[in-house]
């Protein structure tokens, strides 16, 4: 066979050059696929990170708008599905319990079991995948947005401007001021869904951005009026600890406190609000007693019930059934509502996957979020158990990012992943 020069056969010269041309034009093609595909699944995930706190929002059951986001963000990243995290392997074992006890539940019925299934068995286990590749400001950034548009919300619904969203409930004393819920259900739920966000204000660059996000959570926390609010202190002053400009801060956030006390009562239409969020504080804080008594009824009622429940739980339908029956109203603890309806196991596996997340980013030095989760627990502990998707969101979003630092490569922005502020200040 005549050889070109340098020793190719001629034929296979001009068959190696139409290869080459072949593969650039087939590969072409599969980039701008895969280049459209994570494009798709950024927006689907910030979309669901960004209407995730957002519940009212729903086709009139528990499953919401951001729930449609969720599992197409899910869904294009599945990929991702088979590299298995630590903090998984519980999460996963107890979604068959969960199943099991809503299945053997005499008192639930078919959608109950949907929900319990798309909660324990997706929701849980596996929405964190849908931001695993979000980059940590992103997410911060759409997370501390959507609190401050619910926080704004909020306030225009204690003030009597803005009405009830939806199938959200807001309590109206009839005294010129409501107990808000902003765009979630329930005033409790708002105050669960801002408390923890305050944690991760420390990430903003600027100090205008700080401070003015700080004054826009506060004011949407005072407006649900709720007792629970005290969980957000240690939001305030881990801000306040963390802020490079933290006595000029604090010396403007108490000026501004004396000055809503002493002069906002004479403000023309900022002093009826005033006197009338005032007057609603003043029954709430008369009902604390009332209130605390009636808390530790429902856990002694609770923890009698927890005696029969050491393979499987009642159910969500079962629980509620069995407590209202004798206390007439429902199980306001988190971890007792999830430990009677899934049952002993299934809890003790559950929280075990959350603590699991909460000490690794600990120990990876992202203690913003790691905070940020932590805030969440403890928001949980006056929280019924919803089979809804936002009252899980703080650990979707401690897991992206805690997936992120233990995968992380060289030349990642591990610096702002640890938790340090632009403007130089190191967490």
């Amino acid at each position: 066979m005549p050889l070109a020069a340098g020793g190719t056969p001629w034929g296979f010269r001009k068959e190696g050059r139409m290869s080459r041309v072949s593969s650039l034009a087939l590969a072409e093609p599969r980039v701008l696929a895969s280049t459209s595909s994570e494009t798709l699944q950024t927006t689907c995930a910030t979309g669901a990170l960004f209407l995730l706190p957002f519940p009212a929002l729903n086709f009139g059951v528990s499953f919401t708008y951001a729930d449609v986001f969720l599992v197409m963000a899910v869904a294009l990243n599945a990929t991702q599905l088979v590299r298995l995290q630590g903090f998984q392997v519980p999460l996963l074992m107890a979604a068959p319990l969960f199943v099991l006890s809503a299945l053997l539940d005499p008192d639930g019925g078919l959608i109950e079991l949907v929900q319990v299934i798309y909660i324990w068995g997706f929701v849980v286990p596996f929405g964190w995948l849908a931001f695993a590749g979000l980059t940590l400001r992103r997410m911060i950034l759409t997370v501390l947005a959507s609190a401050v548009i619910n926080a704004i919300v909020a306030v225009g619904q204690g003030a009597g401007y803005i009405p009830e969203l939806g199938n959200q409930h807001i309590i109206d004393f009839g005294g010129g001021f409501s107990r808000a819920a902003g765009l979630s259900l329930k005033c409790n739920s708002l105050v669960m869904s801002l408390t923890p966000c305050l944690m991760l204000i420390p990430y903003l660059g600027r100090l205008k951005w700080r401070l003015g996000t700080l004054l826009v959570l506060v004011p949407g926390l005072l407006a649900a009026v709720s007792k629970s609010i005290v969980f957000a202190l240690p939001g305030v002053i881990w801000y306040v600890w963390h802020e490079p400009k933290r006595r000029g801060v604090a010396a403007f956030l108490c000026l501004l406190g004396l000055v809503w006390v002493i002069r906002g009562e004479g403000i023309t239409g900022v002093g009826d609000l005033y006197y009338h969020f005032s007057d609603l504080v003043s029954k709430r804080i008369d009902r604390i007693e009332e209130s605390v008594d009636e808390r530790i009824e429902l856990m002694r009622v609770s923890l009698e019930y927890a005696d029969e429940t050491l393979l499987l739980g009642y159910g969500p339908s079962g629980t509620h059934v069995r407590v209202s029956a004798m206390t007439h109203n429902t199980v306001h603890v988190y971890y007792l509502g999830v430990l009677l309806s899934g049952g002993l196991p299934a809890a003790a596996l559950a929280f075990a996957g959350m603590g699991m997340i909460v000490v690794g980013l600990w120990k990876q030095g992202a203690r913003h979020v790691c905070l940020y989760v932590l805030s969440h627990l403890l928001a949980l502990s006056v929280m019924t158990a919803l089979l809804v998707s936002f009252q899980v969101l703080p650990f979707l979003v401690g897991a992206a990012v805690l997936s992120q630092l233990t995968g992380a490569h060289p030349g990642s922005d591990r610096e702002l992943m640890v938790g340090t502020i632009p403007e130089g200040h190191r967490s």
